[in-house]
């Protein structure tokens, strides 16, 4: 088996060392070149962790360091990577949560510096306290010698490699942009449709530095041009002037979005909340360092959500504001336009249209082609983040199991909801659907939002749960295994599902016979769909409907 290795100091140099000793490492280095620095890793790993390219990128970011190294380094440096392939390891040396690390360590030694390049002795500095970063990340990593082994030979993986890299989920690079953008701009339609909220928008607006929504996005979109997303040279040195004088592009709002006011007060929590919000460092007016892509991908939805949130709460405003969104934005709005664009042909009904026997919701979405029926139970929610950075199996499952089985109420959730939903059909059928055939055979999937849920060994945890549930195939039906589904899935691959180039179906019967070999035994869907998809459809699809009609609308802004 294969582990990914982050080097760090003790295994380089053989000792230890302290977060203290990497500050110590860092004075008097301009902050402004060691945010470059990392700028730069950051930039050049995004869209590249999960690509076949991932191994060139590290080799390349490493030589631009340790060409400035000494010569001893660089030849320790071949040693380590030899040894490390030798023992089956595919060492790294730059992590993303790494690079958010060590910006906290630049903050923690702030200083005003003009850039420069760095000096041969400095290279090494900065190589050595990046070292002990790793070495900082690797030790949260407290698993039990032969733990990894016996897990594997009982088949049960899932409970070391879970509480243990979990928390990395929010971590890694993500190619998530148009289907973000599309849920930003119907997630402030729902507001400004809302009779709680809509009063409160201008406010709101005013406190973002800009008129409104579209707006936002606009100077959103211009930040992401200036990166070059979409072609071969990425940038992390944003040239905004252009755009600040003829009006594209506000300047209140680009420097809310800049660290510099706050640098050498930042503080460090599990989920680096200050360098979400502030991923931006003012270089001078009109030109910007990008610290983090996804961060400012966030920006279009994820991080509009707890924006908002925290609005409401300095207002006192009286609402379980993410409840409200979670079933009645993306439940109840999102959820079926994004599958009325992916599944046109297909036979739909949701919430309120897909009654059960007694009258009561069946599940969130039923999708229906042929006799192939899709029950789906929708869950926007997320997982702690404490949760995430526990590092304990049982404070882990409880909190999945509250998700997925039983909340701490006992109702249903997740998998018993399905369950439930086909002992309804057994006994009582179908009553919505009166066109459906007698053979019904029946997908049983949980759709998700958080990343969290699309860890491996989440699927097969909850398949398994999910099987021992079993107390009789209903009737007239076949029942398959269920499946976890990121929303991502369907969002991004629209045009492909809708094209009929996928089959929802067929790539469910594909994953589970894929996950019945030992070795993809914890493989998550949206793993597989991304490489059963570049086997099926080589070619590339174009944007999204719901993106291609927004997209005009945030361009005039």
């Amino acid at each position: 088996m294969q582990l990914l290795l982050l080097l760090d100091y003790q295994q380089f140099y053989g000792t230890e060392k302290t977060l203290e000793d990497a500050r110590q490492l860092l004075t008097e280095i301009p902050s402004a070149t060691l945010l470059t620095y990392t700028a730069g890793f950051n930039v050049h790993l995004y869209l590249s962790e999960n690509s076949d390219d991932a191994d060139k990128v590290q080799a390349w970011l490493a030589s631009n360091l340790l060409n400035k190294c000494v010569p001893a380094t660089t030849a320790r440096w071949e040693a380590v990577i030899k040894q490390a392939f030798a023992a089956g390891n595919k060492p790294i040396m730059f992590w993303r949560y790494s690079n958010l690390l060590f910006y906290g360590l630049v903050f923690s030694t702030y200083n005003t510096l003009p850039s420069r390049d760095l000096h041969p002795n400095e290279a090494q500095r900065v190589f050595d306290a990046y070292l002990i970063v790793n070495l900082h990340a690797n030790n949260k990593l407290q698993i039990p010698a032969g733990a990894i082994q016996q897990a594997a030979e009982a088949d049960r993986l899932e409970d070391v490699m879970l509480p243990h890299f979990l928390y990395q989920k929010d971590y890694a690079s993500t190619t998530d942009f148009s289907n973000q953008v599309v849920r930003g701009v119907k997630f402030y339609e729902y507001l400004e449709g809302h009779p709680v909220y809509r009063p409160l928008m201008a406010e709101f607006y005013a406190q973002q530095h800009v008129s409104g929504y579209l707006r936002m996005f606009k100077n959103l979109s211009v930040l992401f041009q200036a990166v070059g997303i979409g072609t071969n040279h990425l940038q992390q040195h944003l040239l905004l002037e252009d755009y600040l004088a003829n009006g594209e592009a506000d300047e209140a709002f680009i420097r809310s979005l800049c660290v510099n006011n706050c640098a050498t007060a930042y503080r460090e929590d599990d989920s680096f909340t200050q360098l979400r919000n502030r991923f931006l460092v003012e270089v001078r007016p009109g030109h910007y360092l990008l610290l983090d892509i996804n961060f400012l991908i966030d920006q279009f939805y994820k991080a509009q959500v707890f924006a908002f949130s925290a609005f409401l709460k300095m207002k006192k405003v009286k609402v379980d504001f993410l409840s409200d969104k979670g079933k009645n934005f993306t439940e109840g709005i999102y959820l079926p336009i994004v599958l009325r664009e992916a599944f046109p042909t297909a036979v739909l009904f949701f919430g309120d249209d897909c009654r059960n026997s007694t009258g009561q919701e069946l599940c969130d979405a039923y999708i229906r082609q042929g006799n192939k029926v899709c029950l789906i139970e929708f869950k926007d929610v997320l997982l702690n983040a404490a949760v995430k950075n526990s590092a304990d199996q049982k404070t882990l499952y409880t909190e999945l199991d509250k998700k997925f089985v039983s909340n701490q109420h006992n109702s249903p959730k997740g998998i018993t909801q399905l369950w439930n939903a086909l002992l309804d059909i057994k006994t009582h059928g179908v009553s919505f659907d009166n066109a459906h055939p007698n053979d019904l055979e029946i997908y049983p999937v949980v759709v998700y939002t958080d990343n969290s849920f699309g860890a491996e060994g989440v699927n097969k945890i909850y398949k398994a749960q999910f099987a021992a549930l079993n107390t009789g195939v209903p009737a007239a039906a076949t029942v398959q295994e269920v499946t976890f589904i990121s929303l991502s899935f369907f969002e991004l691959r629209e045009y492909y599902l809708a094209q009929g180039l996928l089959n929802l179906f067929t790539m469910l019967d594909e994953y589970h016979l894929h996950t019945q070999l030992p070795e993809y035994r914890l493989t998550p869907f949206e793993v597989f769909a991304r490489f059963y998809t570049k086997q099926h459809v080589p070619q590339s699809a174009p944007n999204s409907n719901l993106f291609k009609m927004i997209l005009p609308t945030i361009i005039c802004a």
